[in-house]
């Protein structure tokens, strides 16, 4: 199966060690983050604090701004450990343990100080993905040297497959238990179930096996100050296929914009109730899942690229039927193809990056990809809370639509396919 594991048994054993220790860490992940999802459990808690669009259109951003913009600065540092699990452990605490303490202050806050929550609830996402943004590079790099490169597509695909087949039980219950138990016990129990599948997650990533980077990059400038945005934009200019990247990214992420306000819209004008909304998550979940297990094959096989044009796609389809979708069988597509369009970016937003630059350089490729991808899906989602609020949904979704075909085509003509150069 793998084709390094003819180069001794050790190697083989270590292997299928990781791809099992590493893998559950990511199915585990991903069952906390169903039973609490951003897309649909997230908005609906923020609905009972809040009418205002624009504040529930920021909890994307708000995810967006905790997991993209700190990763330039631990990039460098990264990059000259040989051993990066050690740092990650000590970091990932920060990933899990919020929603414990916002299960917590669900209970307490929720009835007498809904303000006090809200304020509470976003700090806690920023603490919870600003956590997921630090060790992001890290981590990716980390997988990238554990999982050989033709195998990470399956390997990613297999994994969040499984967390969300996980999930779609996570989801389902998280349904069951917004319909069966009041405000707001029903979704402080969403956030400890989330908080436990954590914490067993946290376990399997302890229990792997990091191989040591073989090359350790030269001390770089301190982050943060103009001598490292100097070097950054130094590699930029000298990358054409990376800053075509960057820009397909961009456009990726500006076709996130109605992704948050589908749930909401929903309710508000397709006639579904929360615990109808509780089903699309379920939907939601089940799109999710078929689509990783598709993406990571297509990826492997026809490279990562055509995934992201195929999510794209996916993301404006969504949108187009978001315009007239009423009842919860019309909503039901638009969630599957919402669900289909995320694994897309997801999985290829793991995999494609990994085979762009050199594998010291690795951390460094990887966080600029996800700086340069963050304005765009922090900004958008911002923006269509702002326009939802004044003129409705229906320029949400087309812009949607507009921005999801353009990048769609950006990675169809434009953006180059690295396997096929290496190659």
């Amino acid at each position: 199966m793998w084709g390094e594991a003819s180069l001794g048994g050790k190697r083989a054993e270590r292997l299928w060690w990781n791809f099992t220790m590493f893998g559950s860490d990511i199915a585990l992940f991903s069952l906390g983050l169903s039973i609490s999802s951003a897309y649909t459990v997230l908005p609906l808690f923020a609905q009972h604090l809040t009418a205002n669009n624009v504040a529930i259109a920021a909890i994307p951003a708000i995810r967006a701004l905790g997991l993209y913009a700190p990763q330039l600065l631990v990039a460098p540092l990264t990059e000259r450990l040989r051993h990066v699990k050690p740092f990650l452990l000590a970091v990932t605490v920060l990933e899990r343990v919020p929603y414990l303490i916002l299960a917590l202050a669900a209970l307490w806050l929720a009835s007498d100080h809904p303000g006090w929550l809200l304020a509470i609830f976003f700090l806690l996402l920023l603490i919870a993905l600003g956590a997921g943004g630090v060790t992001y590079p890290g981590w990716l790099d980390m997988i990238a040297r554990s999982i050989p490169s033709r195998w990470l597509g399956r390997f990613m695909g297999l994994w969040v497959g499984l967390g969300n087949l996980l999930g779609i039980g996570g989801a389902a219950l998280a349904a069951a238990i917004l319909a069966g138990i009041g405000w707001p016990g029903n979704f402080a129990l969403c956030f400890a179930l989330t908080f436990a599948a954590m914490v067993i997650s946290f376990v399997m990533l302890a229990l792997g096996r990091e191989p040591a980077r073989p090359q350790v990059a030269a001390r770089a400038e301190a982050p943060g100050t103009p001598a490292q945005l100097r070097a950054l934009w130094k590699l930029v200019r000298a990358d054409a296929a990376l800053r075509r990247l960057l820009v397909g990214n961009a456009l990726v992420g500006v076709s996130t914009m109605a992704a948050a306000l589908y749930a909401v819209a929903a309710v508000r004008e397709g006639g579904l109730s929360d615990a109808q909304v509780g089903i699309e998550s379920t939907v939601l979940f089940v799109a999710m899942t078929a689509g990783y297990f598709l993406w990571g094959a297509v990826g492997d096989r026809f490279g990562h690229r055509a995934v992201l044009m195929w999510g794209s796609l996916c993301a404006a389809l969504s949108a187009v039927l978001a315009l007239g979708a009423r009842g919860i069988v019309a909503y039901g597509v638009v969630f599957l193809l919402l669900g289909l369009n995320l694994a897309a970016t997801g999985l290829a937003g793991f995999t494609l990056i990994t085979e762009f630059g050199p594998p010291a350089r690795r951390p460094t490729y990887v966080a600029l990809a996800s700086i340069a991808y963050a304005p765009f899906v922090i900004g958008a989602p911002l923006v269509a809370g702002v326009i939802a609020n004044v003129w409705g949904y229906a320029p949400v979704f087309v812009l949607t639509a507009l921005t999801g075909v353009l990048a769609a085509l950006a990675f169809r003509r434009w953006v180059p396919d690295p396997r096929a150069a290496r190659d």
